[in-house]
């Protein structure tokens, strides 16, 4: 997937390849991520990404294409030499070092002058908030403070690009979300081009300025969080993102709107597509849990109005799920209700017939 070169481009990758025997880990990667840029890749297991960064980070190196780190080749560039620090999933503090002994590590073939260096580590230690543990061993820790070690290890030898493999990973729910919430306001004090790869899409939908979705070696999509949400390419990211309703058809008529015939559910009608649809054509109208509306009463008219059978309901605090049978659908659609007093009567009961209905300008037609 090639995109639009940036103004201010700091990365650039051009046909990236990395080859495993017969196997493509990443196939024919192409994209510009810019300067101060928080980016991330985001996919499932081998998908390619974390190879992806490796090569970026000059620890694996491409079959082929070209990777540019601000305008320079990295083509033969040793890990060490380039302008980009790395952190992992699994921290890699050294155990037998304390906090400044640790992220002064790196500062060492700097040579600098020990008023310079100290003046550096007590920078990096304010801005993950470790002042005072200075002398701390690793072994006195926990998770979230030994991730903050090895990101003020990462950010005090000052790279252009910060590398993040899947760094929050280790850590428990309510922890990886408040350092998500720091690492967000870390990158936006420091300024430096943050390339994040991660499998949580709540992650990446919470840090990302653009998001890299990828699957078999290959990028998707390249869009902001909005834009992956609410206007994805095709089916498998309207999947990966989020949850989403899929109802199959054909194409019978484009026009402002476009109108496909979904068998036994009836006409559904969703905005004009940015994709190339023809009349005949098979498509799946995609629409989010979210968008849908239950029918108080007997009423079934209107545009898109689809009628089943209650199978589960979920109380989640602020909103209810719940999933409903339609006959012609092959999974159950999903339908989310904020808890505003307007939920009709019966709803939560199982067994319950139920008409949903939505907004054509709520649909998606992705090609099937």
């Amino acid at each position: 997937m090639m995109t639009e070169p940036m103004a201010d481009t700091i990365i650039s990758l051009k046909d990236v390849r990395r080859d495993f025997g017969p196997v493509a880990a990443v196939d024919g990667v192409s994209f510009d991520i810019a300067r101060g840029e928080f980016f991330s890749m985001l996919g499932p297991s081998g998908c390619g990404k974390t190879t992806l960064l490796r090569m970026l980070a000059g620890l694996d190196q491409p079959t082929a294409g070209s990777i540019l780190l601000d305008g320079q080749p990295m083509a033969g560039v040793p890990a060490n030499l380039r302008p980009t620090n790395m952190v992992f999933q699994s921290y890699a503090i050294f155990p037998h070092l304390n906090v400044v002994e640790n992220v002064s590590y790196g500062l060492k073939r700097l040579k600098l002058a020990r008023a310079e260096e100290k003046a550096r580590v007590d920078q990096a230690l304010a801005l993950v908030k470790l002042e005072g543990y200075e002398q701390r061993g690793a072994h006195q820790l926990s998770g979230g403070q030994r991730q903050r070690v090895a990101l003020a290890r990462a950010l005090v030898c000052r790279p252009k690009v910060l590398l993040l493999d899947e760094p929050l990973g280790a850590l428990d729910k309510k922890l990886r979300e408040e350092m998500q919430v720091e690492l967000r306001s870390l990158q936006r004090s420091v300024g430096i081009t943050f390339v994040f790869v991660t499998h949580d899409q709540e992650e990446a939908l919470t840090l990302s300025d653009r998001i890299a979705v990828m699957a078999r070696g290959k990028v998707l999509q390249i869009d902001t969080a909005t834009g992956l949400y609410e206007r994805p390419y095709c089916r498998e990211v309207a999947e990966f993102i989020g949850t989403m309703n899929l109802f199959a058809g054909r194409v019978t008529k484009i026009g402002h709107e476009i109108s496909v015939d979904a068998g036994s559910i009836g006409t559904l009608r969703a905005p004009a597509s940015e994709a190339r649809i023809s009349v005949g054509d098979a498509v799946h109208v995609a629409v989010r849990p979210e968008k849908l509306s239950v029918l108080t009463g007997k009423a079934r008219t209107g545009t898109n109005v689809v009628t089943g059978k209650l199978v589960a309901s979920t109380y989640l605090g602020d909103r209810s799920r719940y999933l409903v049978q339609v006959p012609g659908v092959p999974a159950p659609v999903s339908v989310s209700l904020q808890h505003d007093g307007q939920h009709a009567a019966g709803v939560a009961l199982p067994g319950s017939k139920i008409n949903l209905a939505w907004p054509a300008s709520a649909g998606i037609v992705l090609t099937a």
